[in-house]
């Protein structure tokens, strides 16, 4: 668990994220996002640790995510060890594409002037996809990649009304009491089902561009 005492925030945050307050969750392991990946940090400024650890069983491959050393959040059954399977949270099973739906294809860079206004060179290409949490489970979001080039960076938006709610960084950085950590979460929201599910859409996120698939 945590050290009760925060590490001090990176020099270079950028924009800002919605939220009062900003939640850190920073990223140990080797950089598989199914395996050995360990994401600890502060949630509603309380000391939490997630896990992602994958095994391969008699009846196929499990990633099998733990919260706080105890509690079991959700199961990834992948399909022929490496492809997108089904997702299990509580008593409900779905097929992981639920967690990455397709979503919009182009992000705006910056406002364009006249007589550019057409110009599509200020749009960037990226790799959106999407999937439905928040309060009643019927709220729309979408991690949407950034950068050219893995590791990836990516942005969780919020779609009714649009706004941007976390930031995964992946830089690496030397922290106090944690030791290395290859990437930073910042988030603005506090709802436990929201974080558990955007965690579990970043890592088919990455998997999905660290695999190339």
């Amino acid at each position: 668990m945590p050290n009760s005492s925060r590490p001090a925030p990176p020099s270079n945050t950028t924009q800002p994220i919605e939220g009062a307050i900003i939640n850190e969750l920073y990223y140990t392991g080797q950089g598989d996002p199914r395996h050995k990946c360990v994401a600890i940090g502060y949630h509603r400024n309380e000391p939490v640790v997630y896990k992602f650890d994958t095994v391969d069983l008699p009846q196929g491959t499990r990633t099998t995510v733990t919260f706080n050393e105890q509690s079991v959040v959700a199961f990834f059954d992948w399909a022929l060890a490496t492809h997108l399977g089904s997702v299990i949270k509580g008593a409900e099973r779905e097929p992981m594409t639920s967690l990455v739906m397709p979503g919009s294809t182009e992000t705006f860079v910056h406002p364009p002037t006249l007589p550019d206004v057409a110009s599509r060179s200020h749009f960037v290409r990226t790799s959106a996809r999407m999937f439905s949490s928040g309060r009643d489970g019927e709220e729309k979001f979408e991690w949407r990649r950034i950068g050219d080039k893995h590791p990836y960076g990516y942005e969780l938006f919020s779609l009714d009304p649009e706004s941007r709610i976390a930031r995964y960084d992946p830089t690496p950085r030397e922290l106090p009491r944690i030791g290395r950590a290859y990437a930073l979460l910042e988030y603005g929201f506090h709802e436990d089902n929201l974080i558990r599910d955007a965690l579990l859409a970043l890592c088919l996120n990455r998997w999905i561009d660290w695999r190339g698939m």
